[in-house]
């Protein structure tokens, strides 16, 4: 596959302002704020409707199974129609499926809504990074898929504590409502500042079986399998502690509800710095430097979790295995994540899909094992999330000349 850097380009002063990647930013994080704004109020649902704690659980998989599997259409749909209308009519679904879960009185509509939340919500951050590989690939979409994971990152930090607040004055319905407005502010946003990258010139409808030689042929490209199987490992870390961090906490350290937020912020601001840093250190040491940085944070962060689950520590601790974590978690996403999508060129709504379909489904499961490994104590956090951080380093250390 070539990479595509010529031909009729889209706005570039336009498409690289402020309003753009903080857009870009609001994007990748629908799918990040509907999950991580639902897990202060994970307790309070499972009690609401007489099931386990780790009912939760199954709300962050069902989610994120749907947001896998929404993935694998969204992208080759915008290659085809553009990324803007598939985006618009996406977001529609995601506020739909919001509303059907602030009302519904059973927890199996309940799941079913939280996947189809997932289902539509998944063409953001997979439409996210199309419009930035749209840009030219190389160091521009590094520089832009960067700078817009700083804002990702903002959704760890604000949607927990602003769930926490919700839980003060509400119950967990506002939390959805919540998500509904904020599914109404990003279609305004973007109709406001992300214009067309992907113009009707550029568009192709390819058979079923191009498509398939095409994918195939990505598959191939060891950069596209090692960046993706960077985000993949650290993903499943992150969606394990998504799935239980707030059950662990609760059951194992009696750590209310409400108090849930205010400490999961402390992992947004080491995301943030690990996203902040990458794109401010990546252009003056280069791309490759800093994942090998990332790659060494994560790995002493892995042997740090892997060992405190053999002791009984404190809270304080147990967290800061967690933060160290966090911190090459925001380090290796969004520098793997472009480098995994180089190869990419005209089909690069399809290479996001498929990117994205992998990752998620094989992440997702990161929730589900912590999940069947809960016995009530910190172990299970620090066996799920300790193993994908060496898995990450190990994936670094096998594709290092790639990446």
């Amino acid at each position: 596959m070539r990479r595509d850097r010529g031909g009729a380009g889209p706005p570039v002063k336009r498409a690289e302002g402020a309003a753009f990647v903080a857009t870009l930013g609001a994007l990748l994080a629908v799918t990040a704020t509907s999950v991580d704004i639902m897990i202060p109020a994970q307790p309070s649902i499972a009690r609401d409707f007489a099931l386990p704690k780790s009912a939760g659980a199954a709300m962050v998989g069902a989610f994120s199974i749907g947001y896998g599997i929404g993935q694998a259409m969204w992208g080759p749909l915008s290659d085809r129609y553009g990324r803007l209308p598939v985006l618009y009519a996406a977001l529609a679904g995601f506020i739909l499926a919001g509303t059907v879960c602030a009302v519904t009185e059973a927890f199996a509509t309940l799941l079913a809504a939280r996947f189809f939340h997932g289902f539509m919500g998944g063409a953001g951050p997979t439409l996210a990074r199309a419009i930035s590989r749209d840009l030219g690939g190389g160091a521009r979409t590094a520089r832009v898929l960067s700078a817009a994971t700083v804002f990702l990152g903002g959704a760890p930090l604000l949607a927990p504590l602003g769930a926490s607040g919700i839980l003060v004055v509400g119950d967990w319905r506002w939390i959805f409502w919540t998500l509904v407005i904020f599914g109404g502010l990003v279609v305004l946003s973007t109709l406001l500042f992300v214009p067309e990258t992907h113009p009707p010139e550029r568009r192709r409808a390819p058979s079923i079986r191009q498509m398939g030689r095409e994918v195939r042929q990505l598959l191939a490209t060891p950069g596209f399998l090692y960046g993706t199987g960077i985000v993949m490992t650290v993903f499943f870390g992150y969606m394990a502690l998504l799935g239980m961090g707030s059950a662990v906490t609760e059951e194992a350290y009696g750590l209310p509800p409400t108090l849930f937020g205010p400490l999961f912020s402390v992992n947004a601001l080491a995301f943030i710095a690990g996203a902040v840093a990458a794109a401010r250190l990546a252009g003056r040491y280069g791309a490759s430097a800093v994942l090998r940085a990332g790659a060494a944070i994560a790995l002493a962060s892995g042997i740090f979790l892997l060992a405190l689950s053999a002791t009984t520590p404190g809270l304080t601790l147990l967290w800061a295995g967690v933060v160290v974590f966090q911190l090459s978690f925001g380090t290796l996403l969004a520098l793997a994540t472009a480098r995994a999508l180089e190869p990419a060129g005209k089909m690069a709504g399809t290479a996001s899909s498929a990117l994205g379909l992998v990752q998620t489904l094989l992440s997702a499961s990161g929730a589900f094992a912590a999940a069947a490994l809960f016995d009530g104590s910190h172990r299970s956090l620090c066996w799920t999330m300790g193993a994908a951080a060496v898995a990450t380093f190990l994936l670094w250390w096998k594709g290092r000349r790639y990446l």
